[in-house]
């Protein structure tokens, strides 16, 4: 799936952590960050399709095969490898603690502390890794047949080609619908100190639930046709989804914006 619904999809299920959570407004928008920041941050294993990428980490690494090459095989370090896994969750959950260990002077005497005070924002930013990994399961499986999702195990789980990798844009409306009333209910949250912590995560699970039926709704496998194919009915499915007007609004956003959406 796209970046730009991951991303938006990452600060939806942070805005539901930071509605339980008892942090000030400050400390719930850390969280929504975080929490987007955490849904984008598996692709960082697509570096290896940057240009300079043969030059400066596969000189640095003395990496045996092109980055364009490694993208698309099944290293641990290709594309929808460890950094697609739970285990890439944990361990960059578990570096940012550290990096709030570190900078934060008054916990530098409470290792635990640190982690304990900030688990609000790991929370979320696990929460949003996991959204991404969810997210790429039921696109179509190129070359590698899913997300190694249960790394150091080599099976890849998923690429069922439901979706397909671009023009989801029932998917993004829905994430974003949740991001925007989400914003809403902890404002008025904030304001009127009001309990509203559990209708985030209700309308969260909502969101996530119609996204669902939305993917299994496309009836049309993504895995048994060529790009061109697939990209013209992702299309077509999304004119049909979407009201002519609405269809043609994101049209002209994803024509505007310098990356596949």
């Amino acid at each position: 799936m796209d970046i730009i619904t991951h991303a938006i999809s990452g600060l939806a299920v942070g805005t539901a952590v930071a509605g339980v959570s008892r942090k000030s407004i400050a400390g719930k928008l850390k969280i929504i960050g975080f929490s987007g920041f955490g849904a984008v941050l598996p692709d960082i294993d697509a570096v290896s399709m940057w240009s300079k990428f043969d030059g400066t980490v596969g000189k640095l690494f003395h990496l045996s095969y092109p980055g364009r090459d490694v993208y698309s095989m099944k290293l641990w370090y290709s594309h929808h490898g460890f950094f697609h896994s739970i285990a890439a969750a944990l361990l960059f959950a578990f570096l940012l603690g550290l990096v709030f260990y570190m900078f934060n002077k008054k916990q530098k005497n409470g290792f635990s502390l640190a982690f304990k005070n900030n688990l609000p924002v790991l929370t979320g930013f696990f929460a949003g890794f996991l959204i991404h990994l969810f997210q790429d399961m039921p696109t179509p499986g190129g070359s590698w047949g899913g997300v190694r999702l249960f790394f150091p195990f080599r099976a890849y789980i998923g690429g069922s080609g439901d979706i397909w990798w671009w023009n989801n844009y029932d998917i993004f409306l829905v994430a974003l619908a949740v991001l925007l009333i989400n914003c809403l209910v902890l404002a008025v949250q904030h304001i009127f100190r009001l309990k509203l912590g559990k209708m985030t995560v209700l309308l969260f699970f909502a969101g996530a639930a119609l996204c669902l039926i939305q993917i299994k709704s496309r009836k049309y496998d993504f895995n048994g046709s060529t790009y061109q194919q697939c990209e013209e009915k992702s299309k077509e499915i999304q004119q049909r989804i979407l009201s002519p007007r609405c269809y043609k609004l994101m049209v002209e956003f994803d024509n505007r914006i310098k990356v596949y959406f």
